[in-house]
C-alpha cells in the first residue's frame, strides 16, 4: 500500500467514525465509500472536503472544529437506507416541518419555531440538522438554534438557520 493509499484509507475510517459519532450508531453503514474522493488542504494537509467522484460534487465539509457539514447531496447519502415514513421513527438530526412551508424553506429561508413539527429531544443548539417536510421530501440542510424540547415548544422565533437549501 503506497502513501497515498494508506492516506485514503485513514480518511475513510475517519470520516466513518465521525459520521457515526455525531450523526449516531452506524449512520456510516448506509454510504459506499467507494464512491467517494478525499480532497486536503494543501496548506496544513488535513482532510478538508469529501467529494462524489462521479459528479465531483461536495458531500461533506469537514471543519476545523472537528465537526461534519453536511451538504444536501451528502444529506440524501446519510438518510439513504433509514425508515423516513414515519415522523417519530425518522433520525435525530433531521427536523420535520409542516407541507405548506416546503417552497419556502427549500428556497434557503430560515425554519421558524411555529413550523416545526416534531424533532427529537436529544437536539442541541448548534447541531447540523436536515430538514424534511411531512412527506418526507428534503428540504434543506441547516444549523438547530434551540435545542429540541424548546423548538417544540415555542411558537415565536427562528429554529433552524439554512446553510443550502434543496432548490
Amino acid at each position: 500500500m503506497n502513501a497515498a493509499e494508506s492516506r485514503n484509507e485513514f480518511s475513510r475510517s475517519k470520516l466513518a467514525m465521525s459520521l457515526d459519532y455525531i450523526f449516531g450508531r452506524e449512520t456510516s453503514k448506509s454510504l459506499n465509500f467507494g464512491t467517494m474522493d478525499f480532497k486536503y488542504s494543501r496548506r496544513t494537509g488535513r482532510l478538508k472536503y469529501i467529494i462524489e467522484k462521479s459528479s465531483n460534487k461536495i458531500l461533506f465539509t469537514f471543519r476545523p472544529n472537528g465537526t461534519i457539514a453536511p451538504t444536501i447531496l451528502g444529506a440524501k447519502h446519510l438518510i439513504s437506507g433509514k425508515n423516513i415514513s414515519d415522523v417519530r421513527t425518522r433520525p435525530k438530526w433531521t427536523i420535520t416541518v409542516i407541507d405548506g412551508v416546503s417552497d419556502f424553506i427549500s428556497k434557503g429561508r430560515t425554519v421558524f419555531c411555529k413550523h416545526v413539527v416534531y424533532c427529537s429531544d436529544l437536539l442541541r443548539p448548534g447541531d447540523d440538522v436536515t430538514i424534511l417536510n411531512e412527506s418526507g421530501i428534503m428540504l434543506a440542510t441547516g444549523k438547530s438554534l434551540l435545542a429540541g424540547p424548546v423548538l417544540k415548544q415555542f411558537k415565536r422565533g427562528s429554529a433552524v438557520k439554512i446553510r443550502e437549501g434543496a432548490l
